[in-house]
C-alpha cells in the first residue's frame, strides 16, 4: 500500500480530501501545517505528498523547497494545491515530479493526478 501525506491547514479541505480518498488504495496521513508536515517526513518516507501553498509558518512552496534539498525526498511526488492559479509555480516543475491543482478540483482529477505518479488502478 502506497503512503500519502496531505499537508493541508483548512479543516474544511482536509475533510474534503478524506471524503474524496475515503476508498482509495492508499494509506493517507494529515497534518495541518508545514512544521507538522516535516516532523511526518522525518518519521516517515511517503510515496507521495499533497501540500496546500497558502499556509502560516512555512508555507507550501517553502516546504516544497525543503524537500527538494532533502536527500530522502528529493525524488518524491509532490502535488501543490492551491486557488492560486497554477502558472505563479511553473518553475517549480524544473525541479522534477510536481504536479498543480488549483482548487476546487474534483475526485477524479485527483485520483489521476496521484495515479500519474503512483500508478495505481483507479
Amino acid at each position: 500500500m502506497k503512503d500519502l501525506l496531505i499537508v493541508e491547514d483548512d479543516p474544511e479541505m482536509q475533510e474534503f480530501y478524506r471524503d474524496m480518498l475515503n476508498d482509495a488504495p492508499f494509506a493517507v496521513a494529515y497534518v495541518s501545517n508545514g512544521e507538522d508536515g516535516l516532523k511526518k517526513m522525518k518519521e516517515k518516507k511517503y510515496d507521495l505528498v499533497i501540500l496546500d501553498i497558502m499556509m502560516e509558518n512555512i508555507t507550501g512552496d517553502r516546504l516544497f523547497a525543503l524537500l527538494r534539498k532533502d536527500r530522502h525526498y528529493k525524488d518524491v511526488p509532490v502535488i501543490m494545491a492551491s486557488s492560486l492559479d497554477k502558472q505563479t509555480y511553473q518553475c517549480f516543475q524544473a525541479l522534477g515530479k510536481v504536479s498543480f491543482l488549483e482548487k476546487p478540483f474534483t475526485k477524479e482529477t485527483l485520483i489521476n493526478e496521484i495515479n500519474k505518479y503512483l500508478q495505481t488502478p483507479s
